[in-house]
């Protein structure tokens, strides 16, 4: 029998949890116990108890924190996983990312459609609504995603998300997860894997809670002298010795759990009884879990102070370019059941199965070689997010999450707040995971030096970040101090960047002459220090506020003359907003082939940079143009390549527009039948996804045709 399917006792500990799972109300489970209390082990056979239950129809995700994850950016991947799981679940049936195949999996164990022909369908009806917005409150999205689930799981479904930290949780993060625990919707769970002085279980708001069991009431203890027999029953064949012998010295351990899985490995590895530590103390067994990996040659060491540097769970091949060995090397000592059996699947690979082995293993690594290792692991992940940007394709968020830790590590403080700034931090962004863009720029705040040039662009970026979210206030105050800053320093290209966001931030609150007045500021500075990016940025930003007030001639003038600068720098982004800004203004104006030619040069752009979403809104743009035109069948044309887009990304709402749109098309040809078929399809789904304004109009549309 294999010693990682072993477990034995803490069956007080797993009736007190199927307990918990027969309750359909929206709880949390917190599990203490101090490091090698086997935590992690009572977790992972909850999950397998929850998933193999008789009667319920349970599924479950597994995430690890690390101290630098917030609770906002951990909930943003969830749903970010989620919605990537379901948007293309064949993709993940059979793949290496463990996160997305428990999605999956949850998905199918709890029938999150009852009625839907199959899995595969059923997680394809949810995809669109569990989509991440970044512009709108994490925590409140969550709880909306997971009351969309429980909502449309039949009663004896249950969902459980376990978390458990690498060590330890961010400080000051009990606030932020007694908001979520307070308002769990019915059949959701959350059990937290804690240290005894942990966050959450020192945290009075979280005590406070009516909805939070611990298990046990106290602490995890020690295995019941039952359940060590038990264990050194199943485990005496493979180790070569008797339970009686193995009892005369294990007995010494006192039920002690990583002591005793760490002696009986190192039994079974060949490792002489008399050869064990005398007492059962964790880091004196990482002490010997070390010299035996070491026994095994230089390569072994290599690979796990890769492990250990690495931290969190990684692909193989990342493990491989850090440590130096290729895919055979680590292949042929990971067979080794031994060394294989200090790993354990975490995230989307592999890691050191315990903290305490793996901070001992940390702590046989000299400074020098330590940061060799931090720099290898920063080369991979470049590497990783630089192929990515030249097949234009979506950034590796492990390597986006991952790459400024080990900058700091092997490169100091300095280069972290430049990783942050000009590398993880706008990847990040475009990933969504805004909250994790966040922290790291809070972390970098702390490094920088008042009044100084870092401090202008932590803040300045922090601002992007809160207008993002739509927290103008904030975002304002960030743009302000960065400006303040910037005068102080004569920092020209600084000044006229925060001129740029305040007047964005304006721009949103609908105060145009504060925008305008903040877009010509930044414009002069930019014409004065010939910064041609800023001067086609804010072109384009006076374009949008004369466009707004009604000023077309000013608005096309402002257009051109920032796309002029554009197609000279070859900056393929800001040309196509340009190209569609004027395809607008030649709409509005009833310059139909003008605003034709727009669009279809914007469409190229965007074929090719491989937006589809980009696609989808030029296509839209065609449709009304052709639809105007009187030309039905273009506008159907165009409308159908739209449908079909948003079919293949799982676009909800995208599906329920398009339907409303062939509906109009075809109530202008007098075909009302068919008309009335798109919008009864468009109902349905608005109705499914809650848009009340499109609900409203489209049931008045439907209501004012007459089929017969």
């Amino acid at each position: 029998m294999s010693a990682e399917k072993i477990f034995v006792g803490r069956n007080d500990e797993l009736k007190q949890f199927k307990k918990v799972l027969e309750r359909p109300r929206g709880e949390a489970v917190l599990v203490v116990g101090q490091a090698g209390m086997g935590k992690t082990w009572l977790v992972n056979e909850m999950a397998g108890i929850a998933e193999s239950h008789p009667e319920l129809k349970c599924g479950w995700v597994r995430y690890e924190v690390t101290k630098e994850d917030s609770v906002d950016s951990r909930l943003a991947l969830m749903m970010a996983d989620a919605f990537e799981a379901a948007s293309n679940p064949g993709k993940f049936w059979g793949g290496d990312d463990r996160g997305k195949r428990q999605w999956l999996a949850l998905f199918k164990a709890s029938k999150a459609i009852p009625g839907v022909g199959n899995a595969i369908d059923a997680i394809r009806e949810l995809a669109s609504s569990l989509k991440f917005e970044p512009s709108k409150d994490t925590r409140q999205q969550f709880i909306e995603k997971m009351k969309l689930i429980s909502g449309k799981m039949p009663e004896n479904g249950r969902v459980i998300f376990i978390v458990d930290p690498e060590k330890y949780m961010q400080e000051k993060s009990d606030q932020s997860w007694a908001i979520i625990v307070r308002s769990l919707p019915e059949k959701i769970k959350l059990v937290f894997a804690q240290r005894p002085e942990d966050v959450l279980v020192e945290s009075e708001t979280f005590d406070e809670l009516n909805n939070v069991e611990r298990i046990p009431e106290k602490r995890l203890s020690v295995l019941e002298k039952k359940a060590v027999e038990e264990l050194l029953g199943l485990r005496a064949g493979e180790v070569g010795h008797t339970v009686k012998q193995l009892d005369k010295v294990l007995g010494r351990y006192k039920g002690h759990p990583y002591a005793l899985g760490a002696a009986l490995d190192l039994v079974a590895a060949g490792t002489k009884l008399e050869e064990l530590p005398r007492k059962p103390e964790p880091t004196k067994f990482a002490e010997v879990q070390w010299k035996k990996v070491c026994k095994s040659g230089d390569d072994a060491i290599k690979l796990f102070k890769a492990y250990a540097v690495l931290e969190v769970g990684v692909p193989d091949g990342v493990v491989e370019v850090v440590s130096g060995l290729d895919s055979d090397a680590r292949q042929h000592l990971l067979a080794d059941k031994y060394l294989g059996g200090l790993l354990r699947e975490e995230g989307e690979g592999r890691r050191i199965y315990h903290a305490i082995l793996a901070d001992h293993i940390l702590g046989q690594i000299g400074e020098d070689e330590n940061k060799e290792y931090h720099k290898r692991a920063v080369e991979v992940y470049r590497e990783k997010l630089s192929a990515a940007k030249k097949a234009q394709s979506k950034p590796d968020a492990l390597a986006a999450m991952r790459l400024a830790e080990h900058v700091l590590a092997s490169e100091g403080p300095e280069a972290f707040v430049y990783a942050v700034l000009n590398e993880s931090g706008k990847l990040l962004k475009n990933l969504g995971l805004l909250d994790a863009v966040e922290s790291s720029l809070l972390r970098a705040l702390r490094i920088v030096k008042a009044d100084s040039r870092e401090e202008a662009a932590v803040l300045g970026n922090l601002g992007l970040i809160y207008g993002t979210r739509g927290d103008l206030d904030k975002a304002e105050e960030m743009h302000k101090k960065s400006l303040e800053i910037s005068e102080k320093l004569g920092r020209l290209e600084g000044t006229a960047n925060q001129c740029g966001n305040l007047g964005l931030i304006y721009m949103a609150r609908g105060e145009l002459d504060k925008a305008e007045e903040m877009h010509k500021k930044a414009l002069e500075i930019a014409e004065e220090i010939g910064h041609q990016e800023i001067m086609a940025s804010e072109y384009g930003n006076l374009g949008l506020i004369y466009r707004k007030r009604g000023e077309l001639d000013k608005a096309e003038e402002m257009f051109r003359s920032g796309l002029k600068i554009d197609e000279k720098l070859g900056r393929l982004e800001g040309m196509a907003a340009k190209y569609g800004n004027l395809g607008l203004i030649y709409g509005t104006r009833g310059e139909l082939d003008k605003a034709e030619e727009m669009f279809y040069k914007i469409l190229e752009i965007h074929k090719q940079i491989g937006s589809k979403e980009g696609m989808a809104n030029d296509y839209g743009n065609l449709g009304i143009v052709y639809r105007s035109r009187g030309d039905l069948d273009k506008a159907e044309k165009m409308f159908n390549k739209i449908l079909k887009i948003h079919e293949d990304l799982g676009h909800k709402e995208g599906i329920a527009n398009d339907y409303y749109n062939l509906g109009l098309v075809y109530e202008k040809r007098g075909d009302v039948r068919k008309a009335r078929d798109y919008w009864d399809n468009a109902l349905e789904l608005y109705k499914k996804i809650g848009m009340p304004h499109m609900i409203e109009k489209v049931a008045g549309l439907i209501e004012g045709i007459d089929t017969e």
